[in-house]
Order: C-alpha cells, then structure tokens, then sequence
C-alpha cells in the first residue's frame, strides 16, 4: 500500500490529487458539484496504483459475491454498524482514519452517497461511487463473505485447507481461542509487512470477538486478493456452540 505521487482527473470538474491520500476539491462552481462522488476509471486507477484508499461494497453479501470491483470488500454499513466500525477505525487504527480515503458502492449511488456523507462528518474521509456499480464491467465473482460457527466446525472436523486468522489483541486469546488460528492483531495488518503471513492461495476466516474487528480486516485483506471469510458473530457466537456441544 504505498503512495505514489500521481494526478487523476476525477470528473470534468472533480479533481483528485494523491501526495501521501487523496485531497478531493472543487472549483468555483461547487453548487453544481458533488464533492463525495467519483467515477469508477478513478477507483480504477487508484486500486492500481495501491494508494491509499479502500473501497468498500455495501450491497447485499449476495449481490457482492455474484459481481464486485475486484480489490473491493464487503460490508454492509447501514445504521447498526457504520458508527461501530467508524469509532473502531478512529480508536484503533489512527493512522488509516487520518491518512486514508474510503469509496464507497453500491446499486445507484443513492445509499452509498449517505454513508459516505455519514462517515466524513463523523471523521473519515469518505466518496461514493457516482452512479453506483455498473454490472456490464470486469467483475470478481466469489463464495460466500461470512461463515457461521457450525460450518467452520464442519470445515475443521473436514481437515479443510483453511486459514484462521484471529485480529483481536494476544490478550484477548488468553480467554478462548480457536485452536490453529494464527494472532496477528488488526493494527498490524494495516502495517507494511503486516499480511506477509496471511496467505491468497486458500481461504481465509477472520476471528475477533464479535465480527467487526474482523469485517475492518477485509478491507486490506481485499485488496490484497485473499479469498476472506468473516466468522460470523465472532468469539461470542463460537464460545456457546463449543459449550453446547461439551454439555457445559
């Protein structure tokens, strides 16, 4: 994810200038301009490029997995969760909520502009894709985004080749772990070097204690090609079904 010094024409009027994130601004004009929109040669380009920007797909999981940008994560950033990972993001990776851009996509634009407005006013610099996603384009197809606790189990009793990633704290995993997962805590996988151990060629499930931590993950781990799989409801889903099947 380094930065390179680039200059991007966004649109006829929106311009893009990268030195270290991207400064989005306007002319004159600026009625007849929406500041949060850019056009999708411009996520294009800075996908390519690996600057400092995630793009993130908010439809539904089943539209994401049957055709996204390729590079984008998924998540779903309605009410219930877009404060939660916004205060996650700020608290915990200070660095990605001060010099890092978010795009956000969706069906139309119409949703995705809200969330991006949303986020940007809480303190993350967030777009919208102008026009939302178009289906006619090179689109990445994939499985599935979320796994439960029941399938993961299955998948381990099956000896699948998979790959369990834990992002909460090391001690966090002195409580409860799943044994095989791998620790590397969501800071550092937003470090250089910090997704040297996490592989491309298997999937990958991503632990935390609820799904958050793990759903912020994806948004690095997407644009690095890893097939991920969030472990849905986290350590509070997988401790009681480990309960229920000992006879605790």
């Amino acid at each position: 994810m380094q930065t390179k010094n680039i200059g991007i024409i966004a649109s006829v009027i929106v311009g893009i200038a990268i030195t270290g994130a991207i400064v989005l601004g306007t002319n004159t004009v600026e009625d007849t301009v929406d500041k949060f929109a850019v056009n999708a040669d411009t996520v294009d380009v800075l996908l390519q490029n690996s600057e400092r920007v995630f793009v993130i797909d908010i439809r539904t999981a089943e539209q994401y997995q049957s055709g996204h940008i390729d590079g984008a994560s998924h998540d779903v950033l309605d009410s219930t969760t877009l404060e939660k990972r916004v205060k996650t993001i700020q608290n915990r990776l200070p660095e990605v909520a001060s010099t890092y851009n978010f795009v956000l996509v969706d069906d139309d634009g119409t949703q995705a502009k809200q969330a991006a407005q949303a986020m940007t006013e809480m303190g993350i610099q967030t777009f919208y894709l102008d026009g939302g996603i178009s289906l006619d384009g090179d689109l990445m197809t994939r499985s599935q985004t979320v796994i439960d606790s029941k399938e993961l189990m299955q998948k381990l009793d099956a000896n699948e080749d998979i790959f369990l990633l834990d992002v909460r704290e090391p001690n966090e995993l002195l409580e409860s772990k799943i044994d095989g997962a791998v620790n590397i805590p969501l800071a550092q996988i937003f470090q250089p070097g910090g997704m040297d151990e996490i592989p491309t060629d298997k999937p990958v499930v991503i632990i935390c204690g609820s799904g958050n931590r793990a759903t912020i993950a994806t948004y690095a781990l997407a644009q690095e090609g890893v097939d991920f799989q969030v472990l849905e409801g986290g350590m509070k889903a997988w401790n009681p079904m480990i309960q229920a099947q000992s006879g605790m």
